[in-house]
């Protein structure tokens, strides 16, 4: 004799089995699409907030180079007007004042060379001067003092130093004084730079 099996084990039980998992697919077909959409969706969020933070620092970075510009603009403008001066009112004194200084007394000051030339991409000439000196050593440390302390836009750009026979020293100086172009002179392009 064989046993049976209760009704609800033999029938009700397949059949709820059945049902759980035609229940866990419907689900699953039902809530994974939407699960999947809903992490993309909050990717898509996510990187859009990371793009909208990176756009904003740039925007930033940006916003500080335009303000730095533009504090360069007017140092420029300041330095065009206030430093260099234009060559017709600053030209003479500027040489008149490199002659003085040279002639201080003790200074033994040689042929002075000059040459005239424009400086690339701006609206600038330079004036290379070139002063050869015989003196002491304390003498032409104070005319390399007036030059630095001078009220004129005057950079040294080179010095030479020998000694002489008197007991002295020779000193060569390569001075550079930079003046204004009167305005509409066509500003002349370096080479090599990129537009």
């Amino acid at each position: 004799m064989t046993l049976r099996r209760p009704l609800w084990r033999r029938r009700l039980l397949p059949a709820f089995f059945t049902l759980l998992a035609f229940n866990l697919l419907v689900l699953v077909a039902w809530t994974g699409p939407r699960s999947l959409r809903l992490r993309n969706a909050t990717a898509r969020v996510e990187a859009a907030r990371e793009t909208t933070a990176r756009a904003r620092e740039e925007t930033a970075l940006l916003e500080e180079r335009a303000q730095a510009i533009r504090a360069n603009s007017a140092d420029l403008e300041r330095f065009y007007e206030s430093v260099i001066g234009p060559e017709e009112t600053h030209l003479v004194p500027t040489l008149r004042d490199i002659d003085r200084m040279s002639r201080a007394p003790g200074l033994r000051p040689g042929p002075r060379q000059f040459r005239r030339e424009q400086v690339d991409d701006a609206t600038v000439e330079r004036l290379a001067v070139t002063v050869p000196l015989e003196g002491s050593y304390e003498e032409l440390v104070g005319f390399l003092q007036e030059i630095e302390s001078s009220p004129r836009f005057l950079t040294i750009d080179g010095i030479a130093l020998t000694g002489a026979r008197t007991g002295g020293a020779q000193l060569q100086v390569d001075l550079s004084a930079y003046m204004g172009l009167p305005p509409g002179t066509p500003v002349r392009r370096g080479r090599g730079v990129a537009r």
